[in-house]
Formats: C-alpha cells, sequence, structure tokens
C-alpha cells in the first residue's frame, strides 16, 4: 500500500466514526476519502472570513481547535467551537451565499477539505446524509426556534440503536378482510355460536345487529365460565353470555397503542370498526394474540400476573421484568409517551396488589378496618406517570376524617397500612425515600382536614419549604382506594389559590431556580464538584425547568386530571394557540429527556440523574441543544405572564 492509500484508508477509518459519514457505505467512505485534500493551520490563521465567498467544498475537524466567530455591533464575538469530527462551512455551500462566520484556529489544526461534486452526489443517493445536513448538524449553523421536532425526527431516523427483534410503535394491526370474520347475531343460540367457533377454530366471535354494528362479543373463555358451569343453557341466546358493551378502535391501530388500551381495561379482545365507535360497521378483531404472541415478556401479561401475584417475591421478578422490557422499549425507540403510560398502569397494579396483600396481612393480625375510607396517593414522578427507572418512593395516604372517638384507631390502622405498602414496594425494588415523603411517616399519613391544612398553609405562607412540598405534593395522582377524596383535596386546593392569588407567582419564581442549561459557548453546564464532577445533572438542569413550568402554567388554569408534563404541555398548547409551537416542542424535549435519563440509568444501574455530556454523538448534542433552547424561551414566558423581571433579562 503506497501512502496515498494509506492516508484515504486513515481518512476513511476516522469519517466511519462520526455522522453523517458513519451514514455511508465503506466503499463510498473509501472513494470519497480519495479525493478529500488534507489541509494543516497554525494558531491564528483564518480558515474563512464572514462575508466572504463560499469555496469548492467544506471542512471537517480531525484535530485541534477551530472557533467561529461572529461580528455583532462592530465587534467580533466567539459563536461556536468546533469539536473533533465537526463539519463547518457547510451552510454557505449549499446556500451558496457568503459565510456568515469567520473560522480561526486557535491551536494547530489537521482539517479535511471535502469537494463539493463529490459530496453533493451522495447526498443525491443516500438521503439521510442530506437530512443531517439540511438539520443544522454542522458547526456554526444556529439554533433557531421551531426546529425541535425536525431534530427529534432527525434523531430517531439517523438512530444509531440497534434494533430489537419485536415491535415499533409505528407497526400497524395486521387485520383480517372483513368476508374473513365470523359474527353471529344477538338472537343467535348459544350452542350455535360455539359450532361456529369450533368450525372457523377461532377464540371469540362478535355478536352484531343487522346492520353490523357490535353489540357485544363472546369468547372461548366466556363459555367455559357461563355455559359449562351450568350458569346458562346452549339454548338461550347469543346476547345472554356476550360481554357488552365492546371496546372498539379504529383501523390503522397501531401495535403500541392496542397495547396499552388492552392492558389500561384489561381486555383481550377488541373489535375494530369503521369509525372506531360501537355505532358503525364491525370490520375486524384484534386479540391479544394478534398483537403480543411475538412478546413473550409483554405489557398484558405481566399485569395479569401481578394481578394474580400471591407472593411479594412474585411481584417483585415480575417488576424486574417489567423493567426489561422498559429497556427493551427505548432501544427500540418506541415513544417515552407510551412506555410511561404503559409502566404506569403496571406500577399502578403492583401498588394496588401491594395495598390488597398489606391489608390481608393486618386482617389476618386481627386489626379491625375503620369506617373511614381512605385513597393512597402516587406524588413526584411516579404521580406524574413518568417513573420509567425504579427510583425512590414518593407517596402519601388520606382519609376521611373519622369520628372523634374512631380518631386513634383510625391514624394508628392506616399508619400500619403505609408502612407495610412502603416495605413491599422497597422489596419490589422502589426504595425509601430519603426525605421520608412515604405514607408510612405520619406526616404524610393524615385525614382530610389534615391535608387541607397542609395545602393551606404552603400557599398562604409560601416559603422555600413549602414551595418544594407544592412541587412534589401538587402533582398527586390517586392509585387506589376512594378517589373522591383525592377530588376533594384537589377542589380544596384549586379554593386556597383563588383565594391566595398570588401564590402562583411565587410558584413561578421558584420555577426560575434552574436557569437553561448551556453556557454562553453553548457548552453543557456540568458539576464542578464533588463525586460527580464534569458530569451533567439532567434532572436539576433540564428536567425540573420543564415540569416545574407546566405545573405553574396548568395550575394556574384550573386544569384537572392531568399531572403527566408532556400531556400538560399537549393540553396548555390546545389552551395558549399563541404559544401552541413552544408547548408542543417543550412536551418533546421533556420527553427526550426523559429518554436519555433512562437509558443512562440501564446502562450504569443507577438513577442516570447524572450524565457525561463527551457520551453524547453529534447528533444528540445538537439535538438537547435544540431543546434546551426550549427552556429559555418558556423562562422568558414565565418572567413576563408572572412579573419577575427581577430574575434576570
Amino acid at each position: 500500500m503506497n501512502l496515498s492509500q494509506s492516508l484515504a484508508t486513515r481518512t476513511a477509518d476516522f469519517l466511519a466514526a462520526h455522522p453523517p459519514f458513519s451514514l455511508l457505505p465503506r466503499h463510498e467512505l473509501e472513494q470519497l476519502a480519495g479525493r478529500i485534500e488534507i489541509r494543516f493551520f497554525g494558531p491564528g490563521d483564518v480558515i474563512f472570513e464572514e462575508g466572504g465567498e463560499p469555496g469548492q467544498g467544506f471542512y471537517v475537524l480531525n484535530k485541534g481547535r477551530v472557533e467561529l466567530h461572529k461580528y455583532e455591533d462592530g465587534e467580533l464575538h466567539l459563536a461556536d467551537v468546533c469539536e473533533v469530527s465537526d463539519p463547518f462551512g457547510v451552510r454557505a455551500l449549499l446556500s451558496d451565499n457568503p459565510y456568515i462566520m469567520t473560522a480561526r484556529v486557535a491551536e494547530e489544526a489537521l482539517v479535511y477539505f471535502i469537494p463539493r461534486k463529490p459530496f453533493a452526489e451522495l447526498m443525491e443517493r443516500y438521503p439521510k446524509v442530506g437530512l443531517f445536513f439540511a438539520s443544522g448538524l454542522a458547526a456554526g449553523m444556529t439554533v433557531v426556534r421551531g426546529q425541535a421536532r425536525q431534530m427529534e425526527q432527525v434523531r430517531r431516523e439517523l438512530s444509531f440503536q440497534k434494533q430489537l427483534a419485536g415491535f415499533r410503535e409505528e407497526d400497524i394491526v395486521s387485520l383480517n378482510p372483513h368476508e374473513e370474520v365470523v359474527f353471529c347475531t344477538p338472537v343467535t343460540s348459544i350452542r350455535d355460536a360455539a359450532q361456529m367457533m369450533a368450525e372457523y377454530r377461532i377464540g371469540s366471535i362478535v355478536v352484531a345487529d343487522t346492520q353490523l354494528f357490535p353489540a357485544g362479543i363472546i369468547t372461548s373463555t366466556d363459555l367455559a365460565r357461563k355455559v359449562a358451569t351450568g350458569r346458562h343453557r346452549i339454548d338461550e341466546p347469543a346476547s345472554a353470555i356476550m360481554s357488552s358493551p365492546v371496546l372498539t378502535v379504529t383501523p390503522g391501530l397501531t401495535v403500541a397503542r392496542a397495547i396499552l388500551t388492552m392492558v389500561r381495561h384489561q381486555v383481550r379482545h377488541l373489535v375494530v370498526t369503521e369509525d372506531g365507535t360501537p355505532k358503525s360497521r364491525f370490520i375486524g378483531i384484534v386479540s391479544e394474540r394478534d398483537v403480543l404472541l411475538s412478546q413473550s415478556n409483554n405489557p398484558a401479561t405481566l399485569v395479569k400476573q401481578l394481578l394474580k401475584a400471591r407472593t411479594v417475591a412474585e411481584m417483585a421478578e415480575i417488576r424486574d421484568r417489567a423493567e426489561r422490557l422498559t429497556h427493551d422499549y427505548l432501544k427500540q425507540e418506541i415513544s417515552v409517551a407510551f412506555i410511561s403510560e404503559t409502566l404506569t398502569e403496571i406500577n399502578d397494579v403492583l401498588i394496588r396488589r401491594a395495598i390488597e396483600l398489606s391489608l390481608r396481612q393486618l386482617d389476618a393480625e386481627g386489626l379491625q378496618r375503620p369506617q373511614a375510607p381512605f385513597c393512597w396517593l402516587s406524588l413526584g414522578s411516579e404521580g406524574r406517570g413518568e417513573q420509567l427507572l425504579r427510583t425512590d418512593q414518593d407517596n402519601a395516604l388520606i382519609y376521611a376524617d373519622p369520628p372523634e372517638a374512631d380518631a386513634e384507631h383510625t391514624a394508628a390502622y392506616y399508619l400500619r397500612l403505609g408502612k407495610a405498602v412502603t416495605d413491599i414496594l422497597e422489596q419490589c425494588g422502589f426504595a425509601h425515600c430519603p426525605g421520608e415523603i412515604m405514607a408510612s411517616n405520619p406526616q404524610w399519613n393524615q385525614p382530610m382536614s389534615g391535608w387541607k391544612a397542609h395545602f393551606t398553609r404552603w400557599i398562604q405562607v409560601p416559603d422555600p419549604k413549602a414551595l418544594m412540598h407544592g412541587t412534589i405534593f401538587f402533582d398527586f395522582r390517586p392509585a387506589y382506594g376512594e378517589f373522591g377524596l383525592a377530588g376533594e383535596l384537589r377542589d380544596h386546593l384549586d379554593a386556597e389559590m383563588d383565594r391566595q392569588k398570588g401564590f402562583i407567582n411565587f410558584l413561578a419564581a421558584n420555577a426560575l431556580g434552574n436557569p437553561p442549561p448551556l453556557s454562553f459557548l453553548n457548552n453543557f453546564i456540568v458539576e464542578r464538584s464533588g463525586g460527580h464532577k464534569d458530569e451533567f445533572d439532567i434532572k436539576l438542569r433540564a428536567m425540573m425547568p420543564l415540569a416545574d413550568a407546566a405545573r405553574v402554567m396548568i395550575l394556574d388554569r384550573r386544569v384537572r386530571g392531568v399531572t403527566n408534563t408532556f400531556r400538560r404541555y399537549e393540553q396548555l398548547a390546545e389552551l395558549e394557540p399563541q404559544n401552541a409551537r413552544l408547548l408542543e416542542e417543550a412536551g418533546m424535549a421533556y420527553e427526550l429527556m426523559i429518554r436519555y435519563r433512562a437509558l443512562n440509568g440501564f446502562e450504569h444501574g443507577n438513577s442516570g440523574r447524572y450524565l457525561n455530556p463527551n457520551s453524547f454523538n453529534k447528533i444528540e448534542k445538537q439535538t438537547l441543544k435544540y431543546a434546551f433552547r426550549t427552556i429559555e424561551e418558556l423562562q422568558r414566558i414565565l418572567k413576563t405572564r408572572y412579573s419577575l423581571s427581577m430574575f434576570g433579562s
């Protein structure tokens, strides 16, 4: 191999490790490398100047440091710093306009010059390469408002995650054509319906009226439980044993939505109709078998097994499997919204099962259940339905005010219940909260009057501790018991905020406590000392500002029943059309933060809170920077809306 061939091979090896060149086949890279010029520059050298006409190519930094400067108000300002593997000088080339920045060498640099013509040909043949540059991923391409959605699409499109066996969220459930779907009428005898099921070897049959509107469904389970047991005779009409009303869905159902619907409603069959309602012709059935047999470890199965679990050890093992499933879903690029909804359903069933086992345990000990009903509240990330990793517990218990004579017994019983449940949850991998914000703490295990007193005090005297409690407790979500108690507490919260109208301003000021997580040089703000030195705190610096802003705006609007942060932004986008694009991007940004935190946690076996910025590739870094701009704009809105100019410009 001669020297030029050796240099071309090393150049191809370098490019192959970095996007967008990593998207090209090896033979294309080798051909491109043979046409690349290698250039050396010393400190102070100018590669190109602002206002200069673009050359016949662009640059990629191999070694050294190149800074991009821009004139503003007659002065030269540092606008960006090229990292190794960064393409730069691309905007001028693509637009055929003068350079908008000056590229100056800060440290001796080795740079690849890539000619326009061969690379333009590659972009035509490989659209993903063009997508990379069109989305502004080269150094010096200004981050502008409105690109967050495009960037997230690019990140997923150019994802380097290995796809696992299984489904992707966009996969469409395969439905049988209408003529292959077997059905009977409500007056068809059970005998005839069963014979049709046997003849066609199917496990379910739709019961439809003369217009083919679905009235119900009969499954083999119905035959076993309702007919074989003698409860119904086989000459009775099908309507006597059908399950009704049926759960109907629209055609083109995604696998992800089918699974979530089955998990949420604990059904095994969905009836597909022309418009997704029972008042239109049915065209097929989606069974649990259709969508889940390819997944041996699926959410619906986990929920069923949790409902049947008799021991804490069984529950813990099932929850471990749910965590592995979550990791698989993340690596398959299934949306965080779907994953979090699915996992919230599983966690809720786990909590309910823990409470049921604990109640039985207290019964076995001879403790009398109080007359006052109770409600278990999930708080924090679990209250918002955002807990992809098993972090520490945040929960509480509320019960109706008992008669004075029963107050002591009621308080003691529910405290015992809180302790039993939190111990079970700990055995299932949810650590005890270091701050003791759990139902095992008498402070957070209170009658309605106690909880109302808490909320009133926090709103009337919004000191830092009260505001901290508000960020945790105001996201409460009922998980078990008498949900009406949670509704009454929410009514009280709204009423107190109406009385103390200035409270929302304090809450908004608290939401500005964490500024946008980028320095003026567009670098990640990292920890300066301690065990996480040089790491990025994604919870404190990125997730909390977004969650806090959503909470303030949704509480101010008095929107009920929406605690999830990205669902809050969806709701706010509808309520504030003038800010809809920003709010939608904020929801997307939050989902992105959850994804990165969860993947980091799975990789390192921890909470995933602290990330090494150097672990991100170019696409991921730029995607995060777009997301961080959203925080800056949101906080600007909060400052204006709630007159918080003292918190900076």
